[in-house]
């Protein structure tokens, strides 16, 4: 199957670190039909032995594998090369990993179960914004998706939210997807990320 996608990746290179076999194969199969190079690790320390040889321009990581934890791989590939777009794919959205993904400068959150259209979107938003500041994508919100927004990024149930400002909650549901369009983001991970970032809870 094949996406719709207008960015030409095919002179990117891309490491791909997944301790699930199933996952990293999908994962293979089609990001090869997009990028020039595309690498595979099952863990953490083969993941960060594949970046040291190959230097890969995108590394999309777990955060929980055997031998060294995604963060770290992510963490320590940035040092020896700044500029490598770092992508964490995770199945959870807590907050201390989140906040330890920010120390490092993350720049993207995939939620599992992955879809690539997203994953691609997410590429490209990064290759298309990396000469401009990111840190004023809330200013382009109305004031009521503004004020969602904060809610959904204080981890406040969309049930709660809909009492608050006396909606329904698909109402609330439609301002979310607002938000994430605007915004260019995919999930509330990266809505909790960039608050939390740009100190506005």
């Amino acid at each position: 199957m094949c996406y719709n996608h207008s960015m030409n990746y095919e002179f990117l290179s891309i490491l791909i670190i997944e301790d699930d076999e199933k996952t990293r194969d999908y994962l293979r199969d089609i990001l090869s039909i997009y990028f020039k190079s595309v690498y595979v690790a099952q863990d953490g320390c083969v993941g960060f032995k594949l970046f040291k040889e190959y230097l890969p321009d995108i590394v999309i990581s777990d955060i929980k594998m055997p031998c060294m934890d995604g963060l770290e791989v992510l963490k320590n590939s940035k040092m020896i090369k700044p500029d490598t777009i770092a992508i964490v794919c995770t199945a959870f959205s807590n907050k201390e990993y989140l906040m330890s993904a920010i120390d490092i400068k993350i720049d993207g959150y995939i939620v599992k179960p992955i879809e690539i259209s997203v994953l691609l979107d997410r590429i490209k938003l990064n290759i298309s914004d990396r000469s401009v500041s990111n840190s004023q994508k809330h200013t382009i919100l109305s004031s009521r998706e503004y004020e969602v927004f904060l809610d959904i990024a204080l981890g406040i149930k969309p049930v709660e939210i809909a009492e608050k400002f006396g909606i329904k909650p698909k109402t609330v549901g439609t301002y979310r997807k607002r938000i994430l369009e605007k915004m260019n983001f995919s999930s509330n991970a990266d809505i909790i990320a960039y608050a939390i970032k740009n100190n506005l809870i």
